[in-house]
């Protein structure tokens, strides 16, 4: 039987936490040099009121962080007195930018061994809702993987039966023959069951426990990576 394995990235493969952190540091900075000024009429809770009022107009935006960015970084560069041709500019300018900080991750212990080990025996893929590129050199996996399916890219996010679908497609398997790997219970775990496919939880150290408004739990739960290659093998049988 073909399988294929996808992963989720973000608090999967590594912790998101401190790379968005260190992304928003550097951003900071890149402000600071060209826009003095503009980190202090803009600070986050700004940012996050722009985000919202962009979403109120163009919800399509949602399932898409690095367009929303991009839109966020517009609006707040037009606010700040800049013309809208050299605003555009520049906030692609930054964006790109925070994109080359967004994929320098530190990826979590055994990573590279276990993609290792499942690559030789199964198809592997990407289902992720961030902007994280696996095949960028500062992540360097993609020699792992056969594909990535992003929602910023796709259009819409996990956990919409499309995204799982659009990577059996990509595999050319069915969606039962499809196992996903992932840490959020929504958005992984119902989000493979709902489209027909299998899910394991990584709880990484068992550090939670099953929510009872979580829904139906994964077909396994797995707290270190190194458990996933016998984890997937029980599941096939």
């Amino acid at each position: 039987m073909s399988v294929l394995v996808t992963f989720d990235l973000d608090n999967t493969l590594w912790d998101v936490a401190p790379v968005i952190m260190r992304a928003e540091y550097a951003m900071s900075s890149w402000f600071d040099e060209r826009f003095p000024g503009f980190n202090e009429q803009f600070p986050m809770a700004i940012r996050e009121e722009i985000k919202a009022q962009v979403l109120e107009a163009s919800p399509q935006l949602a399932p898409n962080l690095t367009e929303l960015r991009l839109a966020i970084y517009k609006v707040a560069l037009k606010q700040f007195g800049l013309p809208t041709e050299e605003a555009d500019a520049i906030a692609s300018a930054a964006l790109a930018h925070f994109c080359e900080w967004r994929q320098k991750v530190d990826l979590y212990p055994h990573t590279v061994d276990v993609l290792e080990a499942l690559s030789q025996e199964y198809t592997l893929g990407v289902i992720t809702n961030g902007n994280a590129d696996v095949f960028h050199p500062y992540v360097g996996l993609g020699q792992y993987f056969d594909f990535a399916i992003r929602a910023d890219q796709l259009g819409v996010a996990k956990p919409s039966i499309d995204v799982f679908s659009a990577a059996a497609q990509k595999a050319g398997v069915d969606l039962s023959e499809l196992i996903h790997i992932g840490d959020h219970p929504v958005d992984d775990v119902f989000g493979a069951s709902n489209a027909g496919a299998r899910s394991v939880w990584f709880n990484r150290h068992g550090a939670q426990r099953w929510g009872d408004d979580w829904g139906m739990p994964s077909n396994a739960e797995v707290h270190s990576l190194l458990e996933l290659p016998t984890v997937i093998r029980s599941l096939m049988l």
